[in-house]
């Protein structure tokens, strides 16, 4: 991992806590030069200083790409290149689609697809002109259960993962890799919006941080996991609709909690 890494210039955004700390902490143990971007500036610097001279942090809201791009301008000019960008932040949201007021659909399509978006498009220009990068977007492994009642959120994965998929073809020619992951259930604080099931149990970050660095060393463009999620991705290329009476069930089981409520 050190001869990969080491030296290596990294931006995470969403990384003064949960996964991207956890990348952050893999990152510099293997030698590189982290940045933490998060919109919690204090909590990133806190991350940073507990991570030692290695790793910087700057504060930076993913959902205004004039923000991300000066952060990206901001390290190509403070440390010389930009290596690797991990499209990390994240926010979720819970209920049924009619439910849900706009702001919130705004709100998670904003961070999670426009902020990938911006921050690959910024990463790339940076890339293609030094001839060299990878790009680490964070899709998720429920664009392919599809869970009702998480509408927004993978609405946005969706799209990160076609996203990704397209820009890893158009970037290939100029030697900057595109990587979409798409893990199972993290445990993350997003995680208190709705709890796992025990079919689907939570793995701890720092698992699904050393998946990710090993899916990025082997150059993968799709990297899901834990293995159970690898079987779930295969049955629903075989048949998209094989899930549909566990869904149907979640959606029942729902609007009889919310009626008794």
């Amino acid at each position: 991992m050190r001869d990969i890494f080491s030296n290596k210039v990294a931006v995470i955004t969403g990384g003064a806590s949960g996964l991207g700390a956890a990348l952050a902490k893999q990152l510099v143990a293997a030698g590189a030069t982290v940045i933490i971007a998060d919109i919690a500036r204090e909590k990133a610097q806190e991350v940073a200083a507990a991570l030692g001279k290695r790793a910087h942090a700057m504060g930076l809201d993913v959902s205004s790409p004039e923000q991300v791009d000066s952060v990206v301008q901001r390290v190509k000019s403070d440390f010389g290149s930009l290596d690797l960008f991990f499209n990390n932040a994240g926010v979720s949201t819970y209920g049924e689609a009619s439910d849900l007021p706009f702001a919130e659909w705004d709100r998670v399509l904003r961070v999670n697809l426009i902020g990938v978006i911006a921050g690959s498009i910024s990463a790339y220009r940076v890339m293609k002109e030094q001839g060299s990068g990878r790009i680490i977007n964070m899709g998720s492994a429920s664009v392919f259960t599809c869970d009702p009642l998480l509408g927004p959120y993978i609405t946005s994965k969706f799209g990160v993962v076609g996203f990704s998929r397209v820009l890893a073809i158009e970037a290939e020619d100029y030697n900057v890799r595109v990587s979409v992951v798409c893990p199972g259930n993290i445990r993350t604080p997003m995680l208190d919006l709705k709890e796992p099931s025990w079919l689907t149990p939570a793995i701890p970050v720092e698992k699904a941080a050393r998946c990710i660095v090993q899916g990025i060393a082997r150059n993968r463009k799709i990297i899901v996991f834990p293995l159970r999620w690898r079987f779930v991705w295969w049955v629903d290329r075989l048949n998209p609709a094989l899930l549909n009476p566990l869904r149907r069930v979640i959606v029942r089981r729902a609007r009889r909690l919310k009626s008794s409520a």
